[in-house]
């Protein structure tokens, strides 16, 4: 399963082909910063916003749906987004692109959560914090406030406090705060 691309369909049937067994955590950590510096002034690049969306939230669910036949009774999908997809949260505009794929990414994950809890799997949309990384370099300098580390702790912490009765929720990984849609 080599050279397989979130954001094209035949790959993502082929990746549906393969006897994968069962998967216990499927983790989606699909994400580009197209569109983080557009803005309505500076203006908007159509294409960068449609290239996020793909990425971001079309190609997450292309993959859910791919594993499908791997996820069983107990198995957890889990989104990682951002707190910039939070419609209540956006206080400072701009960013069309990213901002919009990540909702769409949040919405898709409420949507699995309903849509999968008769399988008996159960999913969590999670924002990792503001991660030093050189996405957070490249357009923020050096801005970033936790190590890859302590997000990666709170990611697994997140998952592994799953359950059904919590399916569906948005959650700061480290924290474990209830973020707002």
């Amino acid at each position: 399963m080599e050279n397989m691309d979130i954001t094209v369909e035949e790959d993502m049937r082929r990746l549906g082909a393969y006897n994968l067994g069962t998967v216990d955590n499927l983790w989606l950590n699909a994400g580009i910063g197209d569109g983080i510096e557009d803005s309505l002034v500076g203006g908007l690049n159509y294409g960068q916003i449609l290239r996020s969306f793909e990425t971001n939230a079309v190609g997450p669910l292309r993959c859910v749906q791919s594993f499908l036949p791997s996820l069983k009774r107990g198995s957890k999908v889990l989104l990682v987004t951002s707190r910039m997809g939070s419609v209540e949260d956006n206080t400072s505009g701009g960013s069309y692109g990213y901002r919009m794929s990540k909702a769409a990414l949040n919405i898709a994950g409420k949507s699995l959560s309903l849509d999968l809890l008769h399988k008996g799997i159960a999913v969590l949309v999670l924002h990792p914090g503001f991660v030093k990384t050189d996405m957070t370099k490249l357009y923020w300098g050096e801005k970033g406030i936790i190590s890859p580390a302590t997000s990666a702790q709170g990611l697994i912490r997140q998952a592994d406090e799953l359950k059904l009765s919590t399916s569906g929720e948005f959650r700061h990984a480290v924290t474990g705060e209830l973020l707002p849609w």
